[in-house]
């Protein structure tokens, strides 16, 4: 049976992508989803049998236009210098004990033989040339990703290969390096100019070796990112450490289309260092940026064994209540970790311009709710909240006649609701054994009901309410809670 292409593709979209690739053979239309859809992602990291494979491949350009994304972290390059390269250092007299011994085992592998590699090298070098030749010549690929740190054996070889990419015309590229392999990158790319570049998502790391560089390793990125005023739209930065970035926000241009500024603050001093650094590049960016991201971050070195939350207050409280964002619109803060005066001190600061707020990561009390609405809702707003993320929390009715009042203009909300309870301050009761199969008692959650029943909020304006929750038994009063806030809110059309 022939069926439009248009049409085939509307069945592939309900098929699982392992469904897909068995049916390749269908016909082109599937076997070009497959083929998009092995290759659209590729990684390389340890050498292997499976990686020469895929570069062979590679060499064809009827594949190597169907990558999108690729990951590189380049131990391959320590592979081929402990293998290629200290094979071809081997004395004489191995080589032959080695072609004895293979001579008299061929008859026994013969039968177990696998197929003969596609590429050969002889060096390490050989190895990188042609990862550097079939890199830079993916046509079609959008998202780089590296992974560099430690590795200290192979020195500066793998730059050459991790920078054949950032040749081609690039939308995203995250970092995830030291800063002591990040110089050797940017090195490389100075001898061509970068792609335009939309999204740079830096990880840095510090292998605490060249202490005397690092600020000169600031500038030479700076320069970099400065270089993308043309293109680059969304900036994250996350340390793996506490160091001192203020040389960094400091140092690069003003960036006229940047819009989206994700933050990582590590816990411990100096966090993202001297806050002036980060309050003039923040300020410089007042009329371009609408979206921002904050959290703060333990993963490694001295946030680990001295993390202090009240230092961490202390550095929020200094650098945020300095920033003025007059275009800002959309907040993000994530409260696992960062103190919650130092998040509402944030949502006050941008409060006159926000119309989106997600507002996550740690159980908010009725009390914290109380102060979060009414720092939203007390000063003059250019446009009200229109969307709210927030959670996780104890839903009461009490709870609901605050939203309906202090959010009255808002269309979306999304609760992350952790119990159910008819009166504020009940306890939320549970039964079942453990963690994962615990249901709230489904007498709290009907009387919750009861009471939603005897209320009205005509005025709020809410269209959409999604109570997302995995501890009330949700299969039992979904179409209860569906009923009863449909009735409460005469403007709800969605209710999930």
């Amino acid at each position: 049976m022939s069926l439009p292409n248009d049409v085939w593709l509307q069945i592939i979209e309900y098929m699982s992508p392992l469904a897909i690739q068995e049916l390749y053979s269908v016909n082109s239309t599937f076997f070009n989803v497959a083929m998009d859809q092995r290759y659209q992602q590729i990684s390389f990291s340890y050498l292997s049998r499976k990686m020469i494979w895929i570069l062979a491949r590679l060499k064809d350009p009827v594949v190597a236009k169907r990558v999108r994304i690729l990951h590189l972290y380049p131990h391959f390059v320590k592979d081929a210098l402990d293998t290629m390269d200290l094979s071809s250092s081997q004395s004489l007299l191995s080589k032959f004990g080695e072609l004895a011994g293979l001579i008299r085992d061929q008859k026994k592998l013969i039968l177990k033989q696998k197929p003969r590699l596609p590429l050969k090298f002889k060096t390490c070098r050989d190895l990188m040339q042609v990862m550097m030749d079939i890199l830079s010549a993916l046509p079609n690929l959008t998202d780089y990703h590296v992974l560099w740190c430690g590795l200290p054996s192979v020195g500066s070889d793998p730059a050459l290969v991790l920078s054949s990419p950032l040749r081609l015309s690039l939308r995203s590229l995250r970092l995830e390096v030291s800063l002591e392999k990040l110089q050797y990158i940017l090195s490389s790319s100075y001898t061509q100019p970068l792609p335009q570049l939309e999204e740079i998502d830096l990880f840095i790391r510090i292998e605490h070796l060249h202490f005397e560089r690092y600020d000169t390793i600031l500038l030479m990125l700076a320069r970099m990112i400065s270089s993308l005023c043309s293109s680059l739209r969304k900036l994250t930065v996350q340390l793996w450490e506490p160091f001192d970035l203020s040389p960094l926000f400091a140092a690069i241009s003003h960036l006229p289309l940047l819009d989206k500024l994700s933050l990582s603050i590590p816990m411990s001093f100096p966090n993202l260092g001297n806050p002036d650094g980060l309050i003039g590049f923040l300020n410089a960016h007042s009329n371009t940026l609408r979206s921002l991201s904050i959290r703060a971050s333990e993963l490694g070195g001295r946030s680990l064994m001295t993390h202090n939350e009240l230092q961490l207050g202390t550095w929020m409280d200094e650098t945020f209540s300095r920033i003025h964002l007059s275009c800002l619109t959309a907040l993000e803060i994530s409260l696992y970790l960062v103190p919650f005066d130092s998040a509402l001190l944030c949502v006050r600061t941008f409060s006159t311009t926000i119309t989106s707020l997600v507002f996550t990561g740690s159980h908010l009390a009725y009390e914290d709710l109380d102060l979060l609405t009414a720092a939203l809702s007390s000063r003059r707003h250019k446009h009200p909240l229109q969307s709210a993320r927030i959670g996780p929390l104890t839903l009461s009715p009490q709870l609901v006649d605050l939203f309906a009042d202090r959010f009255s203009e808002i269309d979306k909300l999304e609760l992350l609701v952790k119990s159910l309870v008819p009166f504020e301050g009940d306890v939320p009761l549970f039964c079942g054994r453990s963690n994962s199969d615990r249901d709230q008692d489904e007498g709290q959650v009907r009387r919750f009901i009861e009471e939603m029943e005897h209320r009205h909020y005509p005025e709020w304006k809410l269209r959409y309410l999604d109570l997302s929750s995995s501890s009330y038994p949700r299969l039992i009063n979904e179409e209860q809670c569906r009923s009863v806030f449909s009735q409460c809110v005469p403007a709800l059309r969605t209710f999930t």
